[in-house]
C-alpha cells in the first residue's frame, strides 16, 4: 500500500467519515482505515493510527474486502459527488474534497470589517453564491469551488444567501432582496424598507433616537421569509410584499437565527425564543448561570446546538425543550453540515489559524490541514460539484 499523493473525488456523505474498519490485502497485510473515496479501480483509505492516507487498488484487496465494497459503497465515477467550500472576511475562499485538507485558498486581504466580507453561502442549480459587504453588495459565484466570479449586482450591504423554489434569494442588511436563477443575473423583488420602519418605532415610543438595528441572518420554513439581528430585530414575509416587524424580544442583544424546515428558533446573548411564523415568539431559555453568554446557534439535520465561548453546550430537538451537554464541548463560533461534522473557528476580525473538526458529535476535536491562515466565516457543502484537479503535495 502506498501513500497518496494527491486527494481523490469525494464519495457519498454517508460514506466521508465512515466508521473505521480493518483491511486486508491479498498478502494478508491488515490495515485499520476509515474509506475516504472510490472510483472503479482504487479505493482512498485514511489509517486511524496516524491519520495518513492510501490509495489502494482494489483488486489487491481480499476477497472479503471486495465483496463488503459491492455491498456498502457505490463508485462516484469521474465526477464526484461533491466538494466542502468555505468562505470569510477578506474575501477568502478554499474548498476541500473531504472537508479536512483544504486547498485552492484565494483571498482579497486579511480579515477585518470592511469590503471584503463574506458572510453567507448557498449552493443550487450547480452553482454556489458567497454574499457579504460593507458598503455594498458582495457577489462571488463559482460551479467547481476553484475558479470565483464577482458580481456587479449591488442592493447594499448583503447579510443572507438562500436557494429556495428554484433561485436564489440574497437579503441586505437594510430588508432588500434580490432574487436569480443562475446566481448571475440579478433583479430586486423586495425591500422592508427597515429605515422607515425604525424610523415610525421611535416616533410611536416617544424615542429621541431610532433603535439602530442591521438583520444579520435569514432563514425560510412553512413558507415564511425571516431575518433577525441587531437590537433584537425581527422581520418576516411570505410574499416580500408585507412585511411584518415583530416585537423586540431582547433589548440591546443582536439575535441569530436557525430553522429545523418546521420553525425557528433565535438566541440573543442571554435567550432563547421559538416560533413557527417569525412573528409570535416564546421563550424557551434552559437555566443559565448568571455570567453565561449564548455565542452560537446551529441546527445539524436532527438537532438545534447552542453554545457559549467555553464550549458548554445544549441541544434541542424541537427548538423549544433544552438539555445541557455534559459529555462533550462545542468551543468557538460553530459551523455544522450534519450530526458528524462540526467546525469550530474564529471570525470577524481574526484568521482562522487552526480550524477545527468533529465526527463524532463534539466529544473529540481535531485540526483540519489549511493552506495558510484563513478568515472563515461559513461552511457549506455543494452537493454534485465535480471534484476539483488533484493538487500534489
Amino acid at each position: 500500500m502506498r501513500p497518496i499523493l494527491f486527494l481523490l473525488p469525494l464519495l457519498l456523505s454517508d460514506l466521508v467519515f465512515a466508521e473505521p474498519r480493518t483491511w486486508t490485502n491479498t498478502k494478508g497485510t491488515e490495515i485499520e482505515a476509515e474509506l475516504i473515496s472510490r472510483d472503479e479501480n482504487s479505493i482512498t483509505i485514511r489509517r486511524t493510527a496516524d491519520g495518513k492516507r492510501f490509495e489502494v487498488p482494489i483488486e489487491s484487496l481480499s476477497a472479503s474486502d471486495r465483496e463488503w465494497l459491492k455491498a456498502n459503497a457505490k463508485g462516484t465515477g469521474k465526477g464526484g459527488n461533491g466538494i466542502y467550500i468555505a468562505v470569510g472576511n477578506g474575501a477568502h475562499r478554499m474548498s476541500s474534497l473531504d472537508g479536512v485538507d483544504w486547498t485552492h485558498h484565494v483571498y482579497l486581504d486579511k480579515p477585518a470589517h470592511d469590503q471584503n466580507d463574506l458572510k453567507a453561502i448557498d449552493v443550487g442549480n450547480g452553482t454556489c453564491v458567497a454574499v457579504g459587504g460593507f458598503s455594498k453588495s458582495n457577489i462571488f459565484t463559482t460551479t467547481d469551488g476553484v475558479s470565483w466570479d464577482k458580481n456587479p449586482f449591488n442592493i447594499g450591504v448583503l447579510s443572507g444567501v438562500l436557494f429556495v423554489d428554484d433561485r436564489f434569494l440574497v437579503f441586505g442588511e437594510g430588508g432588500r432582496v434580490a432574487a436569480s436563477k443562475d446566481g448571475v443575473s440579478w433583479e430586486q423583488i423586495g425591500d422592508a424598507k427597515l429605515r422607515d420602519h425604525q424610523k415610525a418605532e421611535a416616533e410611536n415610543l416617544g424615542l429621541d433616537e431610532v433603535i439602530k438595528s442591521n438583520i444579520r441572518r435569514w432563514r425560510h420554513a412553512n413558507g415564511v421569509f425571516v431575518g433577525a439581528g441587531d437590537n433584537c430585530i425581527l422581520v418576516s414575509t411570505k410574499d416580500f410584499e408585507k412585511w411584518t416587524f415583530a416585537e423586540r424580544l431582547e433589548p440591546k442583544s443582536r439575535l441569530f437565527i436557525e430553522s429545523d424546515g418546521n420553525g425557528f428558533v433565535v438566541r440573543g446573548d442571554r435567550t432563547l425564543h421559538v416560533s413557527t411564523d417569525g412573528i409570535e415568539w416564546s421563550e424557551v431559555t434552559p437555566e443559565l448561570d448568571e455570567k453565561t453568554k449564548l455565542h452560537s446557534l446551529v441546527h445539524d439535520g436532527e438537532r438545534y446546538l447552542v453554545n457559549d465561548r467555553s464550549g458548554k453546550a445544549w441541544e434541542s430537538s424541537d427548538g423549544s425543550e433544552w438539555t445541557e451537554i455534559d459529555d462533550a464541548t462545542f468551543p468557538g463560533t460553530l459551523a455544522t453540515l450534519r450530526p458528524d461534522l462540526y467546525y469550530s473557528f474564529e471570525t470577524y476580525w481574526k484568521y482562522t489559524e487552526d480550524l477545527k473538526i468533529s465526527r463524532d458529535g463534539g466529544r473529540s476535536w481535531e485540526s483540519c490541514t489549511l493552506p495558510e491562515p484563513a478568515g472563515v466565516t461559513n461552511i457549506i457543502f455543494a452537493e454534485g460539484f465535480p471534484a476539483f484537479a488533484p493538487v500534489a503535495e
